[in-house]
């Protein structure tokens, strides 16, 4: 199964807790687990807040969002391709991910991506624990199983919270039809 680049969207099933309304990025999947980042999560701190709290003036819209329960300390932002720091992954042919440490100053010179959004922490499976949470297979449940979507770049980095949820379900709702329908 090849979740690289994909939306892990949570179904209307998942009532409350951390994953109600949840749209995760996957940033990583492979034999040794999988990775992703929590994109509708929105904290209270602004970026600018953010930035004064690590002594750097990031003058920059937009809020700092919680990537996820693993590693509340880690930073990161999710990227369009055309920017790269010392530390960038390259996702797929449109999205990035960077972290490292010369990220907040070429973002306080305002040297940023076309589209991007920042984290704080991140989402972590254990090998075959989110192919297994996507099938219902036990101890996972069919009926909280993740739904699955393509990202586009308004979906991604367009939308916020439960708008995010709604696109997102929309968004795998059509790939689903498509695919019966071929």
């Amino acid at each position: 199964m090849d979740l690289l680049g994909k939306l892990l969207i949570a179904p209307p099933s998942v009532k409350n807790g951390f994953w109600h309304k949840s749209v995760v990025f996957v940033t990583e999947h492979h034999q040794q687990g999988s990775i992703g980042l929590v994109l509708n999560k929105r904290s209270q701190m602004s970026i600018v807040e953010f930035s004064e709290q690590l002594s750097v003036t990031i003058d920059l819209p937009g809020f700092v969002y919680v990537g996820g329960p693993v590693n509340p300390k880690s930073l990161s932002i999710l990227h369009s391709p055309e920017w790269s720091c010392s530390n960038t992954l390259e996702i797929n042919e449109e999205y990035s991910l960077s972290s490292s440490a010369d990220m907040l100053p070429r973002l306080a010179a305002r040297d940023t991506p076309n589209y991007y959004r920042v984290f704080m922490g991140m989402a972590g499976w254990a090998p075959n624990q989110l192919a297994q949470e996507i099938t219902g297979t036990a101890p996972y449940k069919h009926e909280t199983s993740w739904c699955l979507a393509t990202p586009d770049y308004e979906t991604v980095f367009g939308n916020d919270q439960a708008d995010q949820w709604c696109s997102s379900l929309d968004l795998s709702g059509q790939e689903f039809a498509q695919k019966i329908l071929l």
